[in-house]
């Protein structure tokens, strides 16, 4: 698929384009919450609710870094061609749900090989072989997030990315420089900072995930934009800026399940924003939609959440902030 966003980098031909983005939603069609794709580094064959089979039949759910590395590659192509924020959507979701959560690459080449999505007692295990494929795609991901997160355009930059970062740009022969100051995805808000040599006239895109709510705002320099702000597309903010801008973004995170697929429409797993919430400790065998959406944050500095009520509930967390506990991505719901 990247070699044929290459293609039609050079040749032109829409043909190539085409290929890549057909391509690319076969593989979101038969994604878990995760972003992750490929059981057994396969495909499965589609509307036979194989992929809920999936979480009873193997260990090995998604090959996390060579498979995040070829994702946020491809996304970062088919973004970088036709500005649908939707592909930053699906590069942040790999990003936190995977890679951000693989165990370190040990001094012997010791490697974190795949993410394992199976029902029963799931956990993060180092995989078999000394120096496999994905020994070097992890570190290449460090770099990929970093070229990922802002992108160039002649009337001003897109941010696609929300991390602590700063980008410096030239606009119309001004030297203009971006600061972004986060906690996300853990806290919902970021803020961009700007300096200029002089005042400068272009646009900021800004990507609003297509989950986000009707709670999504954003202010500039204190003052709330009145602009209609449409979720799953980039958000422009064109005006002259000087140094000393600021633009505060604040993205409604609705708590939502997903389906592992549609013949398996009562397992579900419990989304917040871009993350998967995955259960640990002791599971309750199974819960209601409503249960499952009365999640609440576990305390003021605690990454943890509470899902459910009373003597049917349970802890959940973000993949990153899993260690060596057995875990649970998809939780079975009544009827």
């Amino acid at each position: 698929m990247s070699s044929a966003l290459q293609a039609y980098l050079v040749l032109g031909d829409e043909k190539y384009l085409r290929a890549a983005s057909n391509d690319f939603r076969m593989v979101q069609e038969q994604s878990y919450a995760t972003g992750g794709w490929g059981p057994n580094e396969g495909f499965v064959e589609p509307g036979k609710g194989l992929l809920g089979v999936s979480l009873g039949s193997t260990h090995a759910s998604f090959e996390t870094p060579c498979g995040a590395y070829g994702h946020f590659k491809i996304t970062r192509y088919l973004l970088r061609v036709t500005r649908d924020s939707r592909y930053g959507d699906s590069m942040e979701r790999v990003l936190y749900n995977t890679i951000a959560g693989a165990k370190p690459v040990l001094a012997d080449g010791t490697t974190f090989y795949y993410s394992d999505y199976n029902n029963d007692k799931s956990k993060k295990v180092y995989g078999n072989d000394k120096w496999p494929c994905c020994s070097g795609t992890f570190p290449q991901l460090t770099a990929d997030y970093g070229i990922s997160a802002y992108y160039p355009s002649p009337d001003g930059i897109f941010v696609n990315l929300f991390l602590p970062s700063r980008v410096e740009w030239w606009q119309n022969q001004t030297r203009c420089s971006l600061t972004q100051h986060t906690g996300y995805p853990a806290a919902n808000t970021t803020e961009l900072r700007f300096e200029l040599a002089r005042l400068e006239r272009f646009t900021v895109y800004l990507r609003i995930p297509a989950w986000a709510d009707e709670k999504t705002r954003i202010s500039v320099n204190g003052k709330r934009v009145e602009k209609e702000i449409v979720a799953g597309r980039f958000f422009a903010l064109q005006r002259s800026w000087k140094s000393g801008d600021r633009v505060e973004f604040e993205i409604g995170m609705p708590l939502r399940l997903e389906k592992v697929d549609e013949q398996n429409s009562n397992t579900v797993a419990l989304m917040r924003g871009p993350l998967a919430l995955i259960g640990v400790g002791n599971l309750p065998k199974v819960m209601s939609r409503a249960q499952m959406l009365m999640a609440r944050p576990a305390g003021k500095n605690s990454e943890d959440w509470m899902v459910g009520t009373g003597g049917i509930s349970f802890t959940a967390r973000p993949f990153a902030a899993i260690g060596e506990e057995p875990y649970r991505l998809y939780h079975p719901l009544e009827g």
